[in-house]
């Protein structure tokens, strides 16, 4: 009898220690990686911060060359306001040249109609000397003389005809090379203006050629500069990211350190309760002294999963992760349109269909995203092993970063937010951090 108790004794004590064994040893393995994944993604940061700093290094240096360029195109645009004024000086200098030309022309005109008649009367002048035979007709006027006083009045009065006759000619000719000569000068004036005009204009092309040069320079200053801020962006957000995957982690290791207590309690209590059980039966076997009958072995290991959500959630199943919601499985993991699709997707035309956590773990963030629209990242440890789970394109979002959730608990219902041409589903896991996309049929069950 002695040696049926502790038989029944040493069957509980061992009992108990393949309960507490591969547990701690579990246990240990857990904290490791995940302690390793958090190492990990402290690297990670510090390489993002350093990504930061190198682009806005850059950015400050595209903001320098940009406004070198900009005090390039304000110089260029005061050349070429100075210019434009220039070409207006020169408009206006040749459009008064012009006027004086016509002026000119009216002028000549009319001092060629004075030509005109002297000629006619010189003409009138020679025709009467051949007609009364030239200068002998004035040898007849100053012969015809009646003494010495009318030969000194015909002689003078000759003289004077003669004079006139050379005044007109004289004249005629001065004004004839006056005119030409000014003709000529304003001539050359206007073609040295329209000379420069044509100069200026081509510089004022050069200098808007120029100026076009330069805005496409800083036209891809912009687009550098737009470029760098977008990545800068994109790091500081992948920061906050690992920031917060660093905390959930960190939550991960807290709720998992709370589970472990709460399982060394029940291991505790279950270990007492077989030792009560044993002492119970080793007692009744020594009073009747007869083998007791069996108690009742209710398992200290019941279930603890979580209320099946309401229909058309997912049902909880076994194995590492469930499907995220119910639906047509419409697009896989893989490379499409040349980029690669890193989930899957389900689709469901039905109204509030809810989405579940695929695993247990902790909520990375919670937010709206510009792609993925509502979406919540979860970080989990199976297995000792660390993954992210994706849950893109929510209608609304029911947890919160930071938060606990446990298998198949609702995170939202299926949407059409973001980048998205329909209501669906998009789920990705990833092996570890995020940015490590997997097949994540190749786990779901």
């Amino acid at each position: 009898m002695r040696k049926k108790i502790l038989s029944l004794g040493l069957a509980a004590i061992i009992g108990t220690s393949s309960v507490i064994i591969p547990i701690t040893q579990e246990k240990a393995y857990a904290n490791a990686d995940l302690e390793k994944k958090k190492a990990d993604i402290q690297n990670e940061r510090s390489g993002v911060d350093s990504n930061i700093q190198e682009k806005q290094g850059e950015l400050s240096k595209l903001e320098e060359k940009e406004k070198s360029l900009n005090n390039e195109i304000e110089k260029l645009d005061k050349q070429t306001a100075d210019t434009n004024e220039k070409i207006r000086e020169r408009q206006a200098e040749i459009d008064e040249t012009k006027q004086k030309i016509e002026e000119l022309k009216v002028q000549i005109a009319e001092v060629k109609e004075r030509i005109k008649k002297r000629n006619l009367l010189l003409e009138d002048r020679v025709r009467s000397l051949q007609e009364s035979g030239g200068v002998v007709s004035y040898l007849d006027v100053l012969l015809g003389a009646q003494d010495f006083g009318d030969l000194v009045t015909r002689v003078s009065a000759v003289t004077t005809i003669v004079e006139a006759d050379k005044e007109i000619i004289k004249a005629h000719e001065e004004d004839k090379k006056l005119l030409e000569q000014s003709e000529a000068e304003l001539s050359s004036q206007l073609q040295k203006l329209e000379t420069a005009l044509t100069e200026l204009e081509a510089l004022k092309l050069q200098l808007k050629q120029q100026a076009a040069e330069k805005g496409k320079l800083i036209e891809q200053v912009k687009a550098q500069h737009q470029e760098t801020e977008a990545a800068i962006y994109e790091l500081e957000d992948e920061a906050a990211f690992l920031k917060e995957q660093e905390a959930a982690i960190q939550k991960e290791m807290e709720r998992q350190k709370q589970a472990e207590e709460q399982r060394k309690r029940e291991a505790a209590e279950a270990a007492a309760r077989a030792k009560q059980e044993a002492a119970a039966k080793a007692a009744a076997a020594k009073a009747a002294a007869k083998p007791a009958a069996a108690s009742s072995n209710s398992s200290s290991n019941e279930s603890s999963a979580p209320a099946p959500e309401p229909a058309p959630a997912p049902a909880v199943t076994g194995g590492k992760f469930m499907w995220p919601a119910q639906g047509t499985f419409t697009s896989g993991y893989g490379h499409r349109w040349g980029k690669l699709h890193a989930g899957i997707d389900i689709a469901n035309r039905a109204s509030n269909v809810p989405v579940v956590a695929a695993a247990a773990g902790t909520v990375i963030r919670s937010y709206y995203s510009s792609s993925y629209g509502n979406c919540v990242f979860i970080s989990h440890n199976i297995d000792g092993k660390v993954y992210t789970t994706v849950y893109a394109h929510l209608e609304a979002r029911h947890v919160s970063s930071g938060q606990s959730v446990s298998k198949g608990q609702q995170l939202g219902i299926m949407g059409n937010t973001g980048r998205s041409t329909g209501k669906h589903l998009h789920f990705e896991i990833h092996d570890g951090a995020w940015k490590n996309p997997v097949n994540p049929m190749q786990f779901l069950q």
